[in-house]
């Protein structure tokens, strides 16, 4: 599937609160584009599960910093109706535009890009580790997956510091009741060597796929390092507060 990153604008439908602080923001899938040739010309979005967007909006934060942030595409492929993001509250001049949108308002997006994801062919087995909000990939790629019947194991650990703070953990866990090769752990542990241990089998034969804020996808990245798994077999995406 062809997938080269473009500019494009999206409409924007609603916002849906899911948990404490984290929303849902809907878009329509059918973008416009901007180049020259096909300016105006009307198409639905194609990503992979799991790759993310920049959303531009009209405003500059006080850090000086500009009108684009990066968010992943929560949403599965498969999903047409619609994309989603979701995102906590924030108190930046940026956060607070997005959860200001109108409903019909016309948004400027680019993209998608981003690596994390799945490969079909090879058909390895996957083990996600999820910091708060960094879930939102897995969320797309376990929807995608589920959907298809795609026959790889993988196994979900995702650590929220707070209950109320947990993302999509009964539409997951059902995922998981239904497709044997899919495992879900929610936690309000912190995601150390022994925890990953209890749940993970020979631990040197998957992919690791690590994302949330920085500063905890490093220190995840040095956990799972410590235990030998190969760094071409991690794989990181850190997400900034916005």
């Amino acid at each position: 599937m062809k997938n080269s990153a473009k500019y494009f604008t999206l409409s924007f439908l609603r916002k849906e609160k899911i948990s404490r602080d984290v929303f849902k923001f809907y878009f329509d899938r059918v973008k416009r584009g901007f180049d020259r040739v096909k300016l105006g010309s009307v198409e639905q979005l194609d990503f992979l599960a799991g790759q993310y967007i920049h959303i531009y909006l009209p405003v500059a934060d006080e850090k000086g910093r500009g009108n684009s942030r990066m968010f992943t595409i929560a949403s599965s492929p498969l999903e047409k109706d619609h994309i989603f993001i979701a995102t906590k509250k924030g108190r930046t001049i940026y956060k607070k535009a997005l959860f200001n949108l109108v409903c019909g308002t016309s948004v400027k997006f680019y993209g998608p890009s981003g690596g994390l994801v799945v490969d079909e062919i090879k058909k390895p087995s996957y083990v996600f580790l999820a910091l708060g909000i960094g879930i939102t990939p897995f969320r797309s790629i376990l929807k995608y997956v589920s959907k298809k019947n795609l026959e790889f194991p993988i196994t979900l650990i995702a650590s929220f510091s707070k209950k109320e703070e947990m993302c999509f953990h009964d539409e997951l866990l059902e995922i998981a009741e239904s497709n044997p090769n899919i495992k879900i752990i929610y936690t309000l542990k912190r995601i150390n060597d022994t925890l990953i241990k209890k749940y993970i089998k020979n631990i040197n034969t998957h992919s690791y796929f690590i994302v949330g804020s920085p500063s905890g996808v490093l220190d995840l990245e040095d956990v799972v390092s410590g235990m030998g798994i190969p760094s071409d077999k991690i794989f990181i995406e850190d997400f900034e507060g916005y």
